[in-house]
């Protein structure tokens, strides 16, 4: 063997090392390009592809979706709830696993307990509800969600303005409620493959219902009033914050916290038979309990 044959085995062989590396993918979506040295029990060990002969890295494998060696085999790290044995190969392997969600793109819930209250004291109301929620994208940092709530209205969203006394010096109003219907975004910071997970929300929000009220005489507001039942409407929007629990891949429990502006209202009749705008935000406080699948 020449001379001129030798430099183009050592050249080949050069070359073959060079394309030889490994990839380790991580949860947060870092890819490492790498030389692996030991996959042990909990962690793996490797060195840079971009200098092997530097020291060795050591990484948990519960940071690790999958390696992808150079010879193109896998190895899939199992999750928290992952089915025993599971593996994936393949060139698409890498790509699926790498965007995999843990748990399931839609949820369905029931808002047990829900508290509404305004600045002005006008709103102070218990509710119930239900919420549908879907992820937009494959790792679940958008998602459409859409709750809907019944409030119940107590005595003192009445009582704060004399036109709602249905009889003088009555404090009873019957029963009375609003629907609250608030289709929005949620923005989540972490991918979907963690139990507990913060959201940021913006949602539009229209609430529909009827309350009592009484128009009186300004000039004599004991003996002639009118008395009825006035259906009103307001739109507007909400900010709001959530955390979310995952407590089994199926089952979870989310605690919601939200600010609602309203942009346009009726809900008020006032002594000459006008309408007054509520002029304040509320709050509104919710727990829900779902099922993802």
């Amino acid at each position: 063997m020449n001379i001129r044959t030798h430099l183009l085995v050592i050249l080949i062989g050069m070359s073959c090392s060079a394309l030889a590396q490994d990839k380790i993918y991580k949860k947060d979506g870092v890819i490492i390009n790498a030389k692996v040295k030991v996959v042990g029990t909990t962690s793996v060990t490797y060195k840079r592809y971009d200098n092997p002969e530097g020291p060795e890295y050591t990484i948990l494998k519960k940071e690790l979706v999958q390696i992808k060696y150079e010879n193109g085999t896998i190895d899939v790290f199992e999750r928290p709830d992952a089915k025993e044995g599971h593996r994936s190969a393949g060139k698409d392997g890498a790509k699926k696993e790498k965007f995999a969600q843990k748990y399931g793109a839609n949820i369905i819930s029931i808002i047990p307990a829900a508290y509404t209250a305004s600045v002005d004291g006008t709103i102070n109301d218990v509710g119930i509800g239900i919420c549908y929620e879907r992820a937009l994208d494959e790792r679940g940092h958008i998602s459409f969600n859409l709750p809907v709530l019944v409030s119940f209205l107590s005595n003192n969203d009445f009582a704060n303005n004399v036109v709602y006394n249905y009889t003088p010096g009555t404090t009873s109003y019957g029963t009375y409620y609003s629907w609250y219907i608030m289709p929005g975004i949620k923005f989540y910071p972490a991918p979907n493959i963690y139990r507990v997970r913060y959201s940021l929300g913006v949602s539009f929000f229209a609430i529909l219902g009827s309350e009592p009220y009484a128009v009186y005489d300004n000039n004599n507001q004991t003996s002639n009033y009118n008395e009825g039942d006035h259906n009103y409407t307001m739109y507007g929007f909400m900010l709001s914050n959530s955390v979310n629990i995952a407590a089994t891949k199926h089952l979870g429990m989310a605690l919601d916290l939200g600010m609602g502006i309203p942009v346009s209202d009726n809900r008020y009749a006032d002594n000459n038979g006008g309408l007054v705008a509520f002029n304040g935000p509320f709050i509104q406080i919710g727990l829900k309990l779902g099922y993802r699948f």
